[in-house]
C-alpha cells in the first residue's frame, strides 16, 4: 500500500485525489491542503491551526502528493503538474513529457524498489515520473483494456478518468471513474483488467484498498453500487453492506497497521438527488472489522450537512493517530481520538471531487455542466430507487 514515512519531514496531505495515509515518529503540525482554488498549507502553534501560506490560487488542485525528501508534487484540473521543494511555498510547472494537462489524481511511492510518481489524467491516461516529479511519460498498455470504448463520466463532457492510484510493493493499481479497474506487477508494461462487474458502466472506482497483510484482499469504493470486496485477489468481488443512511462512498482510507481498520466518508443518495434537495449529507464512518459493519461518527461532526466530506486522511505516529477530514465547503477536521470526537480547525477553499462545491453551494443556480447528469441504465433505476427513501 501507498504510505509515506519520513519522520524527519512529515507533513499531512489532505486532498481529493492524493496521498491520505502518512507516517511519522510524532504528530505533524503542518497540512498541505488541495483545494479549488490551490495549496493552503496550515500549520499548528500553541494557538491551535493557522493559515501559514497560500499558494497556487486559482488553480484547481486535484491531488497533493510528496516524496521522501519531502518534495510536493501536485496535479492540478486545467495546468498539468507542479511541485515544490521548500515545503509548498513556491512552486514549479513541470509538464516535460506530458500530453494532457488535466489530472484528477496523484501518487508518489515506490514501485518495485524505485521511487516514482504517478499522475492520472482526463481522458483516462496514466503517467509516471522517474526523477522526482521532472519529466513524464506515459505507460500506453494501461489503454489495452477491453472496456476502454465504454469509459465514461455522468457529467459533461462524460469522459472517465483515472480517479485513483495504489503502490503496493511491486504491484500498481489504477481505478477509472468510470469503467475499470486494473493492475500491474511489472511497472506498467502490462495491465490486468480485473472483472468489478461485467459491466464497465457499473465500475466506479473512488477509491482502492489494499494492504501487505492481506495479499489477496482488494477493497474499492464503488460510487454507484457502494463498497466491494474481493478475498482471491480480484478474480470475483462482492458488494459490502453500506450503513443504512449511506449510498455514495467517496473518500476511504485504511490503518496501515490494522487491515482491518477503516473510515469511510459517503453521501445520502447520489448527485443526482443532492442537486434536487440541496445537501449531500455527508457523514463520516468507522469499521473496525474490514467493512462488515459500520459505526457513524458524529462527535462534533454535522448531521446533516449540505456538504460532502471530499477528502479524508489518516497520520499515524507513535503515540497513535489522527484523522483529518475536509468538505466541499473548504471545512477542515480533526480528530486526535480514533474518530471519536472532531473539532473544526480551518476553514479554506472548498476540497472537492470534480463540481461537487458548485452544485453544493448554498443557494446556487442550475449549471449545465453540473446538472446535467447522464448515467448507465442500472444506475438510473438505482437512483429512481433511492428517490424514495430519500
Amino acid at each position: 500500500m501507498s504510505n509515506r514515512t519520513n519522520p524527519s519531514t512529515s507533513m499531512i496531505l489532505l486532498s481529493n485525489g492524493g496521498d491520505n495515509i502518512q507516517r511519522g515518529k510524532a504528530a505533524s503540525d503542518t497540512i498541505a491542503v488541495g483545494t479549488v482554488d490551490g495549496v493552503v498549507i496550515l500549520q499548528k502553534s500553541q494557538r491551535g491551526w493557522t493559515q501559514r501560506n497560500r499558494a497556487l490560487q486559482g488553480v484547481f488542485v486535484s491531488g497533493v502528493t510528496a516524496l521522501e525528501d519531502g518534495a510536493l508534487c501536485v496535479s492540478t484540473r486545467g495546468v498539468g503538474m507542479a511541485r515544490s521543494d521548500d515545503g509548498g511555498v513556491k512552486w514549479s510547472w513541470v509538464n516535460d513529457g506530458l500530453a494532457h494537462h488535466e489530472f484528477w489524481s496523484t501518487r508518489a511511492g515506490r514501485l518495485g524498489g524505485r521511487e516514482v510518481v504517478f499522475a492520472g489524467a482526463l481522458p483516462a491516461h496514466l503517467y509516471v515520473s522517474e526523477d522526482r516529479g521532472k519529466s513524464w511519460r506515459e505507460l500506453p498498455r494501461f489503454r489495452d483494456a477491453k472496456s476502454v470504448p465504454h469509459w465514461t463520466f455522468p457529467p459533461p463532457p462524460r469522459i472517465g478518468h483515472v480517479k485513483d492510484i495504489v503502490l503496493d510493493g511491486n504491484r500498481l493499481w489504477v481505478g477509472v471513474e468510470i469503467g475499470s479497474l486494473q493492475f500491474s506487477d511489472d511497472f506498467g508494461r502490462t495491465f490486468t483488467e480485473l472483472a468489478v462487474d461485467p459491466d464497465p458502466r457499473e465500475c466506479d472506482i473512488h477509491r482502492i484498498l489494499v494492504h501487505p497483510a492481506r495479499r489477496n484482499r482488494i477493497i474499492i469504493a464503488n460510487g454507484i453500487v457502494g463498497m466491494m470486496a474481493s478475498e482471491d485477489g480480484g478474480k470475483s468481488f462482492q458488494r459490502m453492506k453500506m450503513p443504512a443512511d449511506a449510498n455514495y462512498p467517496d473518500a476511504v482510507v485504511l490503518h496501515p497497521d490494522n487491515p482491518d481498520l477503516l473510515f469511510m466518508s459517503a453521501g445520502v443518495g447520489w448527485p443526482v438527488h443532492w442537486y434536487e434537495l440541496g445537501r449531500a449529507r455527508g457523514k463520516i464512518f468507522r469499521s473496525r472489522d474490514a467493512g462488515k459493519t459500520w459505526e457513524r461518527l458524529l462527535g462534533g461532526l454535522p448531521n446533516g450537512q449540505r456538504a460532502l466530506f471530499s477528502a479524508l486522511t489518516i497520520e499515524v505516529h507513535d503515540t497513535g493517530y489522527s484523522l483529518y477530514a475536509a468538505d466541499t465547503d473548504g471545512q477542515v477536521f480533526e480528530s486526535l481520538d480514533e474518530g471519536e470526537s472532531w473539532t473544526i480547525i480551518a476553514d479554506v477553499p472548498p476540497v472537492s471531487k470534480a463540481d461537487f462545491y458548485k452544485g453544493l453551494v448554498r443557494d446556487r443556480v442550475k449549471l449545465a455542466n453540473v446538472d446535467d447528469i447522464v448515467a448507465g441504465p442500472n444506475a438510473a433505476q438505482r437512483w429512481k430507487e433511492a428517490e424514495k427513501a430519500l
